[in-house]
């Protein structure tokens, strides 16, 4: 039980307590530190984007993703980049065949002849001819995926017909 000589310090403590929850006015916009975007988005054009699934010569693999086996083919995702094809008849020796450069892949199904892979916001279907010559994009479903955000969470102000492939940061 507090005596009388204790109250006024009690009712004090109680006061400095809830004033500090208290609003008293805010500072002026000098004062407030804004967040300020530290990289700046690669943009394209759909229309080139759309284009830009390509089959390449063997490329030097510097990151290794998810590992998809399709009969004697191994296909290796450089996430982001695209997918290192190798000829896997022989486990022992995997030869090199071909990168299949995908801007944004990260994953890839394959059911019979069509690998079905995420192209950043599109899912797309790609067929390839039997010797790995050729690639066709057979299908290409728009805005499956989620835009790509910058690393320190920020959206691209963007037209209709552009894509956000990338971010760089500012100097």
């Amino acid at each position: 039980m507090t005596t009388l000589k204790h109250k006024p310090l009690l009712l004090l403590c109680i006061t400095l307590l809830l004033s500090s929850c208290i609003y008293f006015g805010g500072s002026s916009p000098d004062d407030v530190d804004y967040i300020v975007e530290s990289y700046d988005p690669v943009i394209v054009k759909r229309e080139i984007f759309n284009t830009s699934v390509t089959l390449m010569p063997p490329q030097k693999q510097e990151v290794m993703g998810k590992i998809y086996v399709k009969d004697n083919f191994l296909f290796i995702n450089e996430p982001n980049k695209g997918f290192h094809i190798y000829d896997n008849t022989n486990p022992e020796n995997p030869v090199k065949l071909k990168f299949l450069k995908v801007i944004g892949s990260t994953d890839v199904s394959i059911k019979g002849d069509v690998l079905f892979v995420n192209n950043l916001v599109d899912l797309i279907a790609i067929t390839f001819n039997n010797t790995f010559n050729e690639v066709i994009v057979t299908k290409r479903v728009e805005g499956v995926f989620p835009e790509l955000f910058s690393p320190d969470g920020f959206k691209a102000d963007l037209a209709p017909d552009e894509v956000v492939v990338d971010w760089i940061l500012k100097n």
